[in-house]
């Protein structure tokens, strides 16, 4: 019963007592208590026990209601930081939560420390977790989710898993993004500026990927060759490829690889050019200065930059020399490859 009915009731039910004892007892009773006399209506002291009755039936209702209604903001603050547990789990981003009801204690804690991944679908949440769990099945999907206009991406770390899969998949649908993420690299997760690169690398010509050298590895030396192959016009010229060369730990099958890329590209006058210079820098790159002179059947050269070089040097391309000389038409791709000219330098 709730507290304002139980008075309202309690004091209908003593007037009516009270009274109903007066009509059939309109009389005095009197009782002496430690030499003082009291003289009242029988009525009266009729009221007076249930009246006692109902102020103590009354205090001990306001009490446990009291204390039931703090065990129910207790539970309401629990369920409150629970869900909020939740929402920042689901944005993988755990954080500290405090909980005050003892069965509460016992597991929500775990959430503090613990990730959440949706593996089905689910209803009846509310519209701030459902909407969460949306956000983050986009993403896990490859879609661009704009967190900072969700107004949380300021709460999330750069380590984030959520975070970093987001930059990648905005790396996927904003070209410019990448370009982004290199000039401030450090405000980003490795991994993301990673990314970044490798679609820098896959999607821009040598001009503007001459600012981010610093930044590349040889396999985005691979990279360019092969887009170079499909033949997509990325600036490559024999001064770029002086530049790219100029920055990798290209070894000898490395320029090979090169030379058979810029065969298709250069001139046999910008090809002797090229590769004349990177033979006198570079030891690794004199098979590739060799395999081009067999290539364009400069034999004479070939002799002298062998005759340079101790007898036990370049062996397969001696033999091949050879045969050359005593009019055996053997192409150099029919007897010497990479590995044999690498190997045998």
């Amino acid at each position: 019963m709730r507290l304002g009915t139980y008075f309202f009731s309690g004091l209908v039910f003593i007037a009516i007592a009270t009274g109903v004892t007066y009509f059939f007892y309109p009389g005095y009773h009197s009782l002496t208590v430690m030499g003082v006399t009291i003289n009242l209506p029988v009525a009266a002291w009729m009221a007076l026990p249930l009246l006692l009755l109902f102020l103590l039936t009354l205090l001990h209702m306001t009490y446990h209601g009291t204390r039931g209604y703090f065990q129910r903001r207790k539970w309401v603050r629990d369920a409150e930081e629970l869900k909020d547990a939740l929402y920042w789990s689901l944005l993988q981003e755990p954080k500290e939560h405090h909980f005050s009801m003892p069965k509460m204690k016992e597991g929500a804690p775990l959430l503090n420390v613990s990730r959440i991944q949706v593996v089905g679908n689910i209803h009846g949440l509310s519209d701030k977790l459902m909407q969460t769990i949306e956000w983050v099945k986009k993403i896990e999907n490859g879609e661009y989710v704009d967190l900072r206009s969700k107004k949380v991406e300021r709460f999330l770390s750069k380590e984030n898993p959520l975070v970093i899969q987001n930059q990648i998949n905005r790396i996927a649908h904003e070209r410019s993004f990448a370009e982004d993420v290199l000039q401030a690299k450090e405000s980003y997760d490795p991994s993301v500026a990673e990314r970044a690169l490798d679609a820098m690398v896959e999607r821009e010509d040598l001009y503007k990927l001459k600012r981010f050298l610093p930044m590349m590895e040889k396999k985005h030396f691979f990279t360019l060759l092969k887009r170079i192959d499909r033949k997509e016009d990325i600036g490559f010229s024999p001064e770029m490829a002086r530049v790219f060369t100029a920055h990798f730990p290209l070894e000898c099958p490395d320029y090979i690889r090169l030379l058979r890329t810029a065969l298709r590209r250069f001139t046999p006058d910008e090809n002797l050019a090229l590769f004349k210079e990177l033979a006198k820098e570079k030891e690794s790159a004199q098979s590739a200065y060799l395999y081009l002179l067999f290539e364009y059947e400069m034999l004479d050269e070939a002799e002298k930059f062998l005759e340079e070089h101790g007898e036990n040097e370049f062996k397969p391309f001696r033999a091949l020399l050879i045969l050359k000389r005593e009019k055996h038409h053997f192409r150099i791709d029919d007897l010497i490859d990479a590995d044999i000219a690498c190997n045998d330098a």
